[in-house]
């Protein structure tokens, strides 16, 4: 486990009790030219953050099954941390910035406004459609005028988008967050991504010049996410 979800100590009152009092300085794993990395718990780690937009694919609380989902492919790919059902993704609609939330379809007792949405045609054709999985995917957006969007980028289906190799089994193409990226936010904002993976987001908001804080539990992402910006420079 990271340092840093173990700085969280015990101080003793007057009246001998314990009180948990968390540290107000988090060290990052990675931070370099406007793009920093955490390792920890995004509910602790997010607290202190004011970003200007949220934009993550968490954990749908649908409990993943890596083994039965790998189905034929060649890659393996562990469970998803915390998609048993029993993580609470309100802390993350309750927080400042603007947000793209992936999967917020399948908690919408959460979503605290109708919002707009984005719909990924992620086939992109009535042929690739017969392919095993869902044709599409849905991400709610905080904004309260203007039009739902469609993408359509070829992901899943007979030809991946980004033609390389998956490293997370809920991995989203590039193209698709350059897009998002590019529509929704500008030079100047703090995009954060509490729920990183791989590191898809931090990749396109690297591309784009974008200020950018990831944080993902599992340092195995952080690695590859770290491994994702060291090629880009």
């Amino acid at each position: 486990m990271n340092e840093n979800n173990l700085q969280i100590e015990q101080q003793e009152t007057t009246d001998n009790t314990f009180v948990k009092v968390e540290p107000l300085v988090m060290l990052p794993y990675y931070d370099q030219d406007g793009i920093t990395i955490y390792n920890a718990d995004c509910r602790i780690a997010m607290r202190a953050l004011r970003p200007s937009w949220i934009i993550t694919d968490p954990p749908y609380g649908i409990n993943y099954n890596a083994e039965r989902q790998n189905l034929n492919s060649g890659q393996k790919y562990k469970d998803i941390e915390n998609d048993d059902g029993n993580l609470n993704l309100e802390f993350i609609f309750s927080a400042e910035g603007n947000k793209v939330v992936f999967g917020a379809n399948c908690f919408p007792n959460l979503l605290p406004h109708r919002g707009r949405w984005i719909c990924w045609d992620k086939r992109t054709n009535e042929q690739a459609d017969k392919a095993l999985g869902s044709p599409f995917e849905l991400a709610w957006t905080s904004l309260t005028s203007g039009y739902d969007r469609i993408y359509r980028v070829m992901h899943g289906g007979f030809v991946n988008d980004d033609g390389g190799k998956r490293f997370h089994p809920t991995q989203k193409p590039v193209r698709l967050f350059y897009r998002i990226l590019e529509d929704f936010t500008k030079q100047d904002d703090l995009i954060l991504d509490p729920f990183m993976g791989s590191g898809t987001t931090c990749e396109v908001a690297k591309k784009l010049g974008r200020n950018f804080i990831g944080i993902d539990i599992s340092k195995r992402y952080c690695n590859l996410a770290e491994d994702r910006l060291n090629i880009l420079i």
